[in-house]
């Protein structure tokens, strides 16, 4: 057989092969109007997730890999890794209260994002982060935003320390609910961002 007919017949099988796939690939779940997507993400009590986060300092950047449980509205477990798996906080809220862990130090504390300011060096606005990781904004938002969908696009929060962050969604993941997945906050002088990798809901 002719080369120049073999490499024909090869090309339609890749034609072939290539065009099944992109037919059988699913397509995204349909979105929820904003009403109902909004409900179910507020009942939403349990949840996990994964994520790249990157944080950026006047002093310092760090980069690392967090693990958020949420184990009802209240209660979580948050752990931020750098990317050779060493610990760089424990922060726990529980019925004994709050507690972080950082350099192998374990600290009660009644507000863990000041105290994370204190240890660590930086912080993070985490009054009602199990509400905003999920695309909810909390009573405490301000100048809030939303896209063409009605889906809280970004808006003002305070932290415990008094620093004021723009928190602003930068895409969501493509199912019904629409769950963040690039997640944005910047203060005067620091940028946190997120990568959502997973959700278990």
């Amino acid at each position: 057989m002719p080369a120049s007919i073999k490499w024909l017949i090869l090309a339609g099988l890749l034609l072939i092969t290539s065009g099944c796939s992109l037919l059988s690939k699913p397509s995204p779940a349909p979105a929820l109007d904003n009403k109902s997507r909004l409900a179910q993400l507020t009942a939403i009590e349990q949840y996990r997730l994964q994520a790249s986060v990157g944080i950026k300092t006047p002093e310092e950047s760090v980069s690392g890999n967090l693990n958020w449980q949420q184990h009802n509205t209240e209660h979580f477990k948050a752990r931020l890794a750098n990317f050779f798996g060493i610990s760089l906080f424990e922060l726990t809220n529980d019925a004994q209260g709050s507690s972080i862990l950082v350099r192998g130090e374990r600290y009660q504390a009644a507000d863990p994002g000041s105290l994370l300011w204190q240890l660590a060096g930086w912080s993070m606005p985490l009054d009602d982060m199990p509400l905003w990781l999920k695309g909810i904004p909390g009573a405490k938002a301000s100048a809030v935003e939303y896209d063409d969908l009605g889906r809280v696009l970004a808006f003002q929060l305070v932290d415990s320390t008094g620093i004021i962050w723009q928190l602003r969604y930068q895409s969501f993941f493509a199912d019904a609910l629409a769950l963040p997945q690039k997640i944005k906050l910047s203060s005067d002088d620091t940028t946190i961002s997120f990568y959502i990798r997973s959700w278990q809901l």
